[in-house]
């Protein structure tokens, strides 16, 4: 097994508990959609209303390799408990790839894990399912520096790096001692 992590779990490489991503794995660039259509009596064809994004299905195909098999079995224990809440039930972690060490996915087990091993090998290959409820992945938050404005007009562009339209906050303290008139705030969208 090698020493690169491949992804971490709430923070805690996959090496930790003795897994590695199997080589191919499937990675879906986009979740499902949820199609809203009607078919309308006497017209061809049916009307589509704007779909939306399901969640995201995350199957990561694991091998796992301990020393012993009383080692790989603990490992799988340490790894279920990572997955699950203090009651049993699971829990959402996040989920973050090494390719893409700042974004972040929420996820939830969602599903079966069946370990498949050679008899007497301490080596075991499953598949750790996940559920995106939010299908994005997230990254750091960016905040923009206090910026003086003393002069008039000022044109201050602040730019969403992302690929999702993103609200942002805008602050205006006036320490001056003339009242602020006249802000305008527009929106371009740049292809």
């Amino acid at each position: 097994m090698s020493l690169v992590s491949r992804f971490t779990l709430d923070g805690v490489a996959d090496t930790t508990y003795g897994i590695e991503l199997r080589p191919g794995y499937d990675e879906p660039m986009l979740p499902g959609v949820r199609t809203r259509s009607v078919d309308i009596p006497g017209r061809a064809g049916r009307w589509e209303f704007q779909g939306d994004l399901g969640a995201r299905e995350i199957n990561l195909p694991c091998v796992a390799t301990a020393a012993t098999q009383e080692a790989l079995a603990s490992l799988g224990r340490a790894l279920a408990a990572a997955l699950l809440d203090d009651d049993g039930y699971p829990t959402d972690i996040s989920l973050v790839f090494l390719k893409e060490s700042t974004k972040t996915y929420t996820v939830r087990y969602n599903g079966l894990v069946s370990v498949q091993r050679l008899v007497g090998s301490s080596i075991g290959e499953f598949v750790l399912p996940f559920i995106a409820a939010d299908p994005f992945a997230y990254g750091a938050e960016e905040t923009t520096t206090e910026t003086d404005i003393t002069a008039s007009p000022t044109t201050i562009d602040i730019t969403n790096d992302g690929t999702v339209s993103t609200p942002c906050v805008i602050t205006i303290t006036n320490t001056g001692g003339t009242d602020i008139t006249g802000i305008k705030i527009t929106q371009r969208k740049v292809v």
